[in-house]
């Protein structure tokens, strides 16, 4: 390898490591982040509400779909760059689409639980968009804990959700792997955390344990980029990743102690005693035609927390996807990102007998 080559593999992990918010928007623009057109129709102080146009022929038959990110990183690794866009991918295919994009929490939403954002945010971005798209229903897609919100509001408002898909999502978390062990109430003293910081959490405590959970990574990502520094879209695709896993998004004392306390702790999904407006979240309620989509490597979301969902449903239709690949390359990476978006899609325009009722 020649000295070009090493300069330029230091420089890239250089400017990883000490990127400044000035840096950071000159890499949205040369990376071109988030580049499927959009129009933003809804906006409040905690998520905005965008609409991506349909690109091929128009399936005005189908439900507009909605898609609700994780709470704790960006929405734009669904529409991370050129061709790894599972947005794209869904609008090519002539689906309405919509995303949820987070803001993040701020001090005033501090003491909200994971349940108001159900019955609040969800709920009013799923009227939005049946306003806006003049349908009666959507399709709800909710990609890691965006899911497990996805999964509770079908729970509870099944007349507004036509199918559902769970995209790596927790499910059962008494399988939670090692976050689960880190998470358990003899290892993590909550209420002294969100005592010490009533409003916003600091980054560390929500996003320090992420890079624990697969040391041996953090060197094989740098290895492979070594190898392949030579390579203009190996590296864009690098700095999109390494981007979207550092430019995190705030999130409120209120929301990480439901986490660890209904969820990792309580397990109170699965149990059916976590509370709504509505009462308490049944996956048995659930009836709708359901798409569980789940990534073997992962491990954020181990196998075993999401692959029980479709046996706790009722669902009439119950469809499980499963990829060889881990929490994140399922939909960017990999050329079995393909596979993903197709079989996503084909869900999302399948008629079923719940569709024509």
């Amino acid at each position: 390898m020649n000295l070009d080559a090493l300069r330029k593999f230091a420089d890239i992990v250089g400017a990883g490591a000490w990127r400044g918010d000035s840096a950071m928007r000159d890499l949205h623009r040369t990376v071109n982040i988030a580049p499927t057109p959009r129009t933003v129709v809804y906006d409040e102080r905690a998520f905005e509400l965008y609409h991506f146009a349909p690109t091929g022929t128009p399936r005005l038959d189908a439900p507009p779909v909605l898609l609700v990110p994780s709470l704790i990183n960006r929405w734009y690794v669904l529409d991370l760059m050129p061709d790894h866009s599972t947005v794209a991918a869904l609008a090519a295919q002539g689906l309405r689409v919509y995303v949820m994009a987070w803001r993040g929490a701020h001090d005033g939403m501090g003491p909200q639980r994971l349940p108001a954002y159900v019955d609040g945010y969800i709920d009013r971005a799923v009227q939005m968009v049946c306003g806006h798209a003049r349908a009666p229903k959507v399709t709800l897609v909710g990609q890691c804990l965006g899911g497990t919100l996805a999964v509770a509001y079908t729970a509870t408002r099944p007349e507004r959700v036509d199918r559902l898909v769970a995209l790596t999502t927790p499910v059962d978390f008494a399988q939670g792997g090692l976050l689960g062990t880190w998470a358990d109430r003899e290892v993590v003293d909550v209420s002294a955390i969100t005592a010490a910081h009533p409003g916003v959490l600091p980054d560390r405590v929500v996003y320090g344990a992420f890079p624990l959970l697969n040391p041996r990574a953090l060197v094989t990502k740098h290895r492979v980029l070594l190898q392949m520094v030579e390579n203009a879209d190996y590296v864009k695709l690098y700095q999109a990743l390494d981007l979207w896993t550092t430019e995190h998004l705030p999130v409120g004392s209120g929301a990480f102690a439901s986490l660890l306390e209904d969820l990792y702790q309580g397990n109170r999904l699965v149990e059916g005693t976590w509370r709504f407006e509505r009462g308490p979240a049944r996956l048995s309620d659930i009836t709708c035609p359901v798409m569980s989509i789940l990534a073997k490597r992962d491990e954020i979301v181990p196998l075993a927390s999401a692959k029980p969902l479709l046996g706790l449903t009722r669902s009439t239709h119950p469809v499980e996807f499963v990829s060889p690949v881990g929490h994140i390359t399922l939909v960017v990476g990999t050329p079995l990102r393909y596979q993903t978006w197709q079989a996503l899609a084909d869900f999302c325009l399948q008629e079923t007998s719940h569709a024509r009722r």
